[in-house]
């Protein structure tokens, strides 16, 4: 049988700096491990908005059932030798879909 969410993929999360109990706590990065599948993209047909409102052609597509992750920049996955910055995160009823 075929798996819907084969791959493995490692989002990586930037964190700003914050006050915590009156003092101030660094920003970071974290890394957190999601399941989906990965698809590439093979024309340049496909163009959506980044956050900063400019277009950027998307490459491949992540599909996962994992609710948008505040902050994630970067998406890995080491199986298929992909890192790419994260262009746009769209919820779905029944999925996400990680453009990249």
């Amino acid at each position: 049988m075929v798996k819907r969410f084969p791959h493995k993929a490692l989002i990586t999360v930037e964190t700003e700096g914050r006050l915590v109990n009156g003092e101030w706590v660094e920003g970071g990065t974290d890394t957190v491990e999601i399941t989906g599948r990965f698809d590439t993209v093979d024309t340049s047909d496909v163009i959506r908005l980044n956050p900063q409102g400019n277009e950027v052609i998307v490459r491949g597509e992540f599909y996962t059932p994992t609710r948008k992750i505040e902050g994630a920049t970067i998406l890995e996955v080491p199986k298929l030798g992909i890192k790419r910055n994260i262009i746009c995160w769209f919820p779905w009823q029944s999925h996400n879909v990680i453009s990249v």
